[in-house]
């Protein structure tokens, strides 16, 4: 019997690491859910190893309550890392059905036989429910992608080795099925899968707080943009492969900003900078890197833009920003922008392509403020385009 307890207390195990991961990190509520379907996986076990609570009838349905309720919990703990916890009904629904078979073919019209296959295919079925739900985690981080995949392969193991082991169930009595293939491979199947699946729930969320670790000492946490450092590390990444090729850089300065501190205050200053961060990021696709270097000055890295599309996009966030009001920050405050848009060259450094964006930058601001430069195109602003370099 004891040695039978050992699959059940390392799933206990793994769910208290978990359950102890989540305690850590609260942020991170799918640890909570996944802890709980650990332990109430392993309480499924432990009720069919100890035969208790006692009767066949009894026994099947809080077994099967106990394994679909731990695979529901966990499923939906990835529908929340998913961000989509609402869809879990789906998967609540597939378990609640397997439950009301394994009631039926054991109260109703007894058949040990249907049963394990209900019971099988049905954690299967709730498994893979949960990972087409949650499948947008196929695009997501290094961490998202390893957990869709190993929650689909948890979820698909059920059919095979139900299909070729459930033959060695002779009878329906129950009296021999401890001894059966089935049953061996079964609780065998859940110690190593368990096993896999625990540790790889821990080392992913390990990773996770690494990620987030270095993501908070690459952001700027006044604006949550990319940091000076997030930029040089994500730039070098982008302009390392030609797929994102042309890139466009675009240097943006707020106008005369310091007088906005003076009169207004640095709380008022701040929330400038909060605004026109949010104003970046509207008028920018989701995969642009986007950063504050520092004060009042900002960076747009646009990969697959050449510097005429490059241009267009400025102007319509110089405009933007112009029209928009920044009364959240003090009652009646304008504020405009300058901006210099360059194409990176090929083998060109950030640091070079920072140089030549700025080079325009001040020329913006030289020649009345409130203007965007880009090479090769010229001025824009106030007072219209003009031919030739800037």
């Amino acid at each position: 019997m004891l040695l039978a307890l050992i699959q059940p207390i390392l799933l206990f195990i793994f769910a208290a690491a978990i359950g102890g991961l989540w305690a850590w990190r609260r942020q991170n509520l799918q640890l909570a859910f996944m802890a709980i379907g650990f332990a109430l996986f392993g309480l499924g076990l432990v009720i069919q190893i100890t035969e208790i609570p006692a009767g066949v009838v009894p026994n099947a349905i809080a077994s099967a309550l106990a394994y679909g309720s731990g695979v529901t919990v966990f499923a939906i703990g990835v529908l929340t890392r998913a961000g989509v916890p609402e869809r879990g009904f789906a998967p609540a629904f597939v378990g609640a059905v397997m439950v009301a078979g394994i009631w039926y073919f054991a109260a109703v019209d007894y058949n040990l036989m249907a049963r394990v296959y209900i019971l099988n295919f049905g954690l299967g079925l709730v498994l893979l429910a949960g990972a087409w739900l949650a499948r947008s985690l196929r695009h997501g981080t290094a961490t998202d992608r390893i957990l869709f995949w190993l929650v689909v392969g948890l979820g698909l193991h059920f059919f095979p080795r139900t299909i070729l082991t459930a033959g060695s169930i002779i009878s329906d009595g129950p009296g021999d099925f401890g001894q059966t293939l089935f049953w061996r491979t079964a609780t065998f199947a859940s110690a190593i899968l368990g096993l896999v699946m625990g540790i790889g729930i821990i080392v992913l969320t390990m990773a996770d707080v690494i990620a987030s670790t270095q993501k908070e000492r690459d952001t700027d946490p006044l604006t949550g943009l990319a940091n000076r450092r997030g930029l040089e590390a994500e730039a070098r990444r982008l302009m390392a492969d030609p797929a994102f090729e042309p890139i466009s850089l675009i240097v943006c300065d707020l106008d005369n900003f310091k007088s906005v501190n003076d009169r207004f205050g640095h709380a008022a200053g701040d929330e400038v900078l909060r605004i026109f961060a949010d104003t970046l990021r509207e008028n920018t696709r989701g995969h642009d890197l986007l950063a504050r270097q520092g004060g009042e000055e900002f960076v747009a890295l646009l990969p697959r833009f050449p510097a005429e599309q490059a241009l267009a996009f400025a102007e319509r966030l110089r405009l933007a920003v112009a029209a928009h009001s920044f009364d959240e920050a003090a009652a009646g405050l304008s504020i405009t922008c300058s901006l210099g848009v360059v194409q990176i060259k090929k083998g060109e450094t950030l640091e070079a392509a920072l140089a030549r964006a700025d080079e325009l930058l001040y020329a913006a601001k030289h020649n009345g403020r409130n203007r965007t430069y880009a090479e090769r195109i010229g001025p824009v602003g106030r007072k219209g385009k003009s031919p030739g370099r800037a």
